[in-house]
């Protein structure tokens, strides 16, 4: 199962998230003057668990990257990624948790952004 692609399904059927940022949700970068708010996401890490009696297969580490024109819809936005993502298990042993959200402000592209990290359990 590829995190990526279980994300944006995740995401772009999620009616509190495609009200916030429609369709756009992309992997690692957004296309060249992009509208926002937009939803990117990316793999971080993805590292076989170890554990002999463990169920899971891989723990994998993706990240969201919210961004928008204010800090109240980026954090809009994080709030409905959060609904959809936190503590999900979109699938027979595969869950998500939030393991991190921080703000940033970029001065260059005058907008707000958060980034969410999230662990990923992925099946044998």
């Amino acid at each position: 199962m590829e995190p990526g692609l279980l994300l944006f399904g995740l995401l772009s059927q999620a009616p509190a998230v495609t009200a916030l940022a429609g369709t756009h949700i992309y992997p690692l970068r957004a296309p060249e003057g992009q509208a926002r708010p937009y939803v990117l996401y990316q793999l971080i890490s993805r590292v076989p668990d170890g554990a002999p009696a463990c169920r899971f297969g891989d723990v994998a580490r993706v990240q969201l990257s919210l961004f928008a024109d204010s800090y109240a819809q980026v954090s809009a936005l994080a709030a409905a990624c959060r609904a959809v993502l936190h503590f999900a298990q979109p699938a027979p042993d595969v869950f998500l948790e939030l393991d991190n959200e921080l703000d940033h402000y970029d001065d260059q592209a005058v907008c707000f952004f958060k980034s969410q990290d999230y662990l990923l359990e992925l099946p044998a």
